[in-house]
Parts: C-alpha cells; structure tokens; sequence
C-alpha cells in the first residue's frame, strides 16, 4: 500500500520539468518581443532571461511555502483530503503559472 500511495506523489522530477516549460515559454516570448522592439545583444538578452529566471524561481518557492500552510491548515481539515508535502505545493504553483501564460 506505501508503494501505491508513493507512486501517485509527485516529484521533485514532475517539478524541474514544469519549471523548464515555464522558463522556456518565458524566453520565446520575451525573445520575441524584445528583438522587434530593440537591437539588444544576445549575451544581455540571457543576462535578463537568467535573472527573470531566479526571481521567478524565488517567488514559486516563497508561494508554495503559502500554499502547501494554507491547504494543511484549512483545506484538508475542511474537507476530507489529505495534507500536501511542500514538493506537491510547487507543482500547484507550477501548474498555476502555466495555466495564467494562455
């Protein structure tokens, strides 16, 4: 029975690579949008793309901490669902932002 419920976690896998999606729709459309306004150089152009990366990195970490506090404390004791780790927290968040970039 621990295997099954180990099984249907996510993982910390699951989240580097929604992570990677996210940061990779980033720099296309930041890409895009900047090489038909400016003529910026390629190395400025990673030199932003990294630093937007890390705050974003940095925000999805501090919001699933709220998130992960959040559902175990009213969430799963409203309603009768178990509490999250703080892994399954930034895969909500996660998910979250990739539904926000359509």
């Amino acid at each position: 029975m621990s295997s099954q419920v180990d099984r249907n976690r996510i993982t910390s896998g699951f989240n580097v690579a929604v992570f990677a999606l996210c940061a990779a729709i980033g720099t296309f459309t930041f890409l895009v949008s900047s090489t038909r306004t400016s003529n910026a150089s390629l190395i400025g152009l990673f030199l932003i793309s990294g630093a937007d990366a890390l705050r974003y990195l940095v925000v999805v970490l501090i919001s699933a901490l709220v998130v992960r506090v959040f559902w175990n404390r009213l969430v799963s004791n409203l309603f009768a669902i178990r509490p999250i780790n703080y892994v399954e927290a930034v895969a909500i968040v996660l998910v979250k932002g990739l539904i926000s970039f359509s």
